[in-house]
């Protein structure tokens, strides 16, 4: 039976499939479920997301199956209480005692990362919380492709989840260079750009945005928010046969999304 598509998440040495599940759009536990049951096995969420509850649903939905999951969420809290109290609500939500990456949730300014990195900043609460065994990585997120990039050069966060797509190449050189001088695992969102890059008419196939992102060797996974089920579906039935878009299916995916961007539309 062919299964998705696995590699190694940088230095975490964690085996993660290349598809991965995103929160924050899926209300129901039977949503979560019908996505886990393609085979993927990392699942991302946040504290914030839906006012907090799509932990608990997320929780509901991996009860049993836990173990065979990489789970991933966030605090954007700055400083190390505000950090602790969230990652303690965040355990209790997703029914565990423990995830396995913890994201410094959207550094997006100097100033925030300085405050998150500093002296009584929510790093300082990541590695208490590694050493008593709540977390085992730590990871970093944010939609500023050069403060990101900055976060990354620090060399202290064992992940990253930054945008990346066919219309937008700037971390190929923001980001990238930066994770492979410190072997930090990528995890890619917004592959087809909230799915704006699916709404004209003539667009690409689904599948093709994820092959594009996938075959850039600095990635390890793309991540699908459930804003429909059934599209996840598909995408991970794709990736289950090893095809490798063509030069001239490359050049007309980033024409394609380009020009959508340039035209304001994402």
């Amino acid at each position: 039976m062919a299964e998705i598509p696995t590699t190694t998440l940088g230095r975490t040495g964690l085996e993660v499939t290349r598809l991965g599940i995103g929160g924050a759009y899926c209300e129901t536990v039977d949503g979560y479920r019908a996505a886990l049951e393609t085979g993927v096995n990392y699942v991302d969420t946040a504290r914030v997301y839906r006012d907090g509850d799509d932990e608990r649903v997320i929780g509901a939905a991996i009860a049993g199956r836990r173990h065979e999951l990489v789970l991933a969420t966030k605090s954007g809290k700055r400083d190390a209480v505000g950090a602790r109290e969230e990652l303690e609500t965040s355990l209790r939500l997703l029914g565990t005692d423990y995830v396995d990456i913890w994201q410094l949730h959207h550094l997006n300014t100097a100033p925030e990362r300085e405050q998150a990195l500093g002296s009584g900043g929510a790093y300082e609460a990541a590695v208490k919380a590694r050493e008593e065994g709540l977390i085992r990585f730590i990871g970093v997120t944010g939609h500023d492709w050069v403060e990101v990039g900055a976060a990354v050069a620090t060399g202290l966060f064992d992940t990253v989840l930054c945008w990346y797509n066919a219309a937008m190449p700037e971390p190929e050189e923001l980001i990238f260079p930066h994770t492979k001088a410190h072997n930090v695992g990528v995890v890619i969102m917004r592959t087809t750009g909230t799915d704006k890059l699916l709404e004209p008419d003539g667009a690409p196939p689904v599948e093709a945005f994820y092959r594009y992102v996938l075959e850039h060797p600095a990635v390890s996974v793309a991540l699908m928010g459930l804003r429909n089920v059934e599209r996840f579906q598909r995408v991970a039935r794709a990736l289950l046969e090893p095809v490798t878009l063509s030069a001239d299916e490359r050049h007309a995916l980033e024409v394609f999304s380009r020009n959508i961007r340039e035209a304001g539309d994402l």
